[in-house]
């Protein structure tokens, strides 16, 4: 397996592997929703833009619990104290909302909404996918600074042979 994925070897934990799902599917949902808001009728079936964000939704909300689970196990990667163990907890609490929130935002879209088409409800749903990707935005700021800034990413013995 080595040889065909290398790079893989060389991962100090598989939370890379998941991260881009949640983050790619959420911005989906929100883009496709926003669409089936703005987008004339006559060019576009908004109802299936509209089905076409929750499927979006509903997926990256799955996602989610692998990335979270994965995350936590890559935690043993940053120091027990100090600014990057500060930039940590930002960004689990962040994600761990975001990915909370998209269970819930997709329970709605899936189960109430189809139930009671109110416009308040719609309203909420789509201040709830902007919520969500502004949370996961942040979020995931805070996690690039983790690997680039802080190196947490990094197997810094392999990065000393080179020097």
């Amino acid at each position: 397996m080595g040889s065909v994925f290398p790079g893989l070897q060389s991962l100090p934990n598989y939370h890379p592997l998941f991260v881009h799902f949640p983050i790619a599917l959420w911005t989906a949902a929100l883009l496709f929703e926003l669409a089936a808001r703005l987008v004339p009728p006559q060019w576009l079936n908004r109802q299936s833009l509209h089905h076409v964000a929750l499927g979006a939704l509903a997926l990256g909300a799955l996602a989610a619990i692998p990335t979270v689970m994965t995350g936590w196990s890559a935690e043993q990667a940053v120091p027990p104290t100090g600014p990057a163990h500060d930039i940590k907890d930002l960004h689990e609490n962040l994600m761990v909302s975001a990915a909370i929130l998209s269970g819930i935002l997709a329970a709605l879209g899936l189960f109430v909404i189809p139930r009671k088409p109110a416009a308040m409800l719609r309203a909420a749903f789509l201040a709830g996918l902007v919520l969500l990707v502004v949370l996961m935005a942040i979020g995931a700021d805070r996690g690039a600074m983790l690997v680039y800034h802080y190196g947490t990413g990094v197997d810094w013995s392999a990065v000393e042979k080179q020097k």
